[in-house]
């Protein structure tokens, strides 16, 4: 596998084309970085609606036939959250370009589709059809009450809220449900041009076919728009100014706790990877230090794990225990913390610790798919950082790093989402 060749389109869009035999697939994606900010909602629903269809194809049996001619091709779409940043993706997956008949360029053919779809939606009366507004408006809603429904995402995403209440970063990447329920078409078309004038946009493709004809289309399409691209900026909080503390009580069987804790980082490579490591050994496999002691020789939590953000330099360690037992996880889980800012490991945990992150590191070139995020994913560092290079960057990381990084992890803020020990099934 080459490295992959990053290429300005037009002011903020990006083109990071991934040249690879190793797939019988190919992948394109395209991710859209704007604030998290403004109407969060109708931006939330905007690459959901721009998969339903297109000028060209506004049904789905027009659109569903010509993903067949595509050799059954699939559409993609999701809103994630990065930092202060909400990152709407549309995405295509393929037949790669080798297997096609007749030297066809299904990769090129993918690109001028999502093209079709992102520059020409299915309009009525130059807004977004209600119709479909009102389906997606019921999709989020239900995607929201799902996140509600898993209570570990739950009590982490509370956990957060809390911690970072007054910061753009405690907002759901959905927007609010009453957001929701009050979308129009009108608002959503506002979101559309907000994103094609001024998101930061990465286009990666996965494929075995040069980038030169995905260029020429991309370049035909964001060059007739007039950008002026939003400045994103998301706020560090190196230190905890005193911690917070949260409860809720539901009908639960067990309690899940979550600890903020702030990582003393100014930015997200600051550190980095020494603070990854630490973040590792202290609660990210089976060998970390909650894992083995907290959970394996106290008994004090089902599971208990660490979480690193670095795009928002914070860790939660989420852990679910009985509701009595919540002072107890809590000092052993601080104890575990100190234990790795006093040094308390040696060259044989890192190295374990390390083997994991590098296997994990390798996982992300197993499909074009997870190919591909991991180079949307550095969609604010203005590089392309390869895994290979990651990894020689893991294994640089010493000892006395890894202390370093953990020395400036402080606590912040606690949720605690206590059980009742009867659990209400609706």
């Amino acid at each position: 596998m080459s490295e992959p060749l990053l290429m300005t389109i037009a002011d903020g869009v990006e083109l990071c084309a991934v040249q690879t035999d190793m797939f019988k697939t190919c992948k394109i994606n395209i991710m859209m970085a704007l604030p998290l900010a403004g109407d969060i909602a109708a931006k939330a629903a905007l690459p959901y609606l721009l998969r339903r269809s297109c000028r060209a194809y506004p049904s789905v049996t027009s659109l569903n036939g010509r993903l067949d001619t595509l050799y059954g091709a699939v559409l993609g779409a999701s809103v994630m959250k990065k930092g202060e940043a909400q990152i709407l993706n549309l995405s295509l997956s393929a037949i790669d370009d080798r297997f096609a008949l007749d030297g066809e360029s299904v990769s090129g053919e993918a690109v001028r589709l999502l093209l079709d779809m992102l520059f020409e939606p299915k309009l009525e009366d130059g807004t977004f059809p209600q119709d479909d507004i009102d389906a997606e408006k019921r999709l989020l809603l239900e995607r929201m009450r799902a996140e509600d429904d898993d209570k570990r995402t739950y009590a982490r995403r509370r956990c957060e809220e809390v911690m970072c209440a007054d910061e753009a970063y405690s907002r759901n990447r959905y927007g609010t449900a009453q957001e929701i329920e009050s979308l129009t078409g009108a608002r959503v078309y506002a979101a559309w041009r907000e994103a094609l004038e001024t998101a930061v946009i990465r286009i990666v493709t996965v494929s075995s076919g040069t980038p030169d004809a995905v260029r020429g289309q991309l370049s035909a399409r964001f060059g007739t728009l007039e950008r002026r691209v939003a400045a994103i900026e998301t706020q560090f909080i190196p230190d905890a100014a005193g911690e917070k503390y949260e409860r809720e009580t539901q009908p639960l069987m067990q309690g899940t706790l979550v600890m903020g804790f702030r990582c003393g980082m100014h930015a997200s490579e600051d550190m980095d990877p020494a603070m990854t490591v630490a973040a590792d050994i202290f609660g990210g496999g089976t060998y970390s230090k909650l894992f083995t002691i907290v959970r394996e020789q106290m008994s004090l939590c089902y599971f208990c794990a660490a979480r690193l953000n670095r795009d928002k330099g914070i860790l939660l360690v989420s852990s679910g225990i009985e509701t009595e037992n919540e002072s107890k996880t809590r000092e052993a889980i601080l104890e575990q913390l100190r234990a790795v800012q006093n040094g308390e490991f040696d060259a044989e945990m890192l190295e374990t610790s390390l083997r994991s992150l590098r296997d994990s590191v390798r996982s992300y070139t197993d499909s074009p798919d997870v190919l591909c995020a991991w180079y949307a994913n550095q969609i604010f560092r203005g590089t392309a950082k390869t895994p290979q290079q990651r990894i020689a960057e893991y294994d640089a990381v010493t000892l006395e790093q890894v202390q370093a990084a953990a020395q400036k992890i402080t606590p912040d803020t606690v949720f605690m989402l206590a059980g009742t020990g009867e659990e209400h099934h609706a």
